[in-house]
């Protein structure tokens, strides 16, 4: 992946996530939500606290969840709090 920004990596996590043009893969979503948000993207870090909050190609995970989803919000994600 040459120069893939966070919300490539976000997108990437969803189509993962979703089985979309890609074979369904919860561990891959999960990579490439914490990947987009270790970038600072808003997105992937609502992401990495969606798959947590339902246990998605992670442990579930209530508290991480919520750490996520703060962060979020304090970045400005409007669905930040899940």
């Amino acid at each position: 992946m040459n120069q893939t920004g966070p919300s490539e990596l976000f997108s990437l996590g969803y189509n993962y996530q979703n089985g979309i043009g890609v074979e369904k893969d919860e561990h891959k979503a999960f990579f490439y939500y914490q990947k987009s948000a270790d970038m600072g993207d808003a997105q992937g870090t609502r992401g990495v606290g969606y798959c947590y909050q339902n246990g998605i190609g992670v442990e579930k995970d209530e508290h991480k969840a919520f750490i996520y989803y703060q962060k979020a919000a304090e970045m400005g994600h409007a669905n930040g709090t899940g």
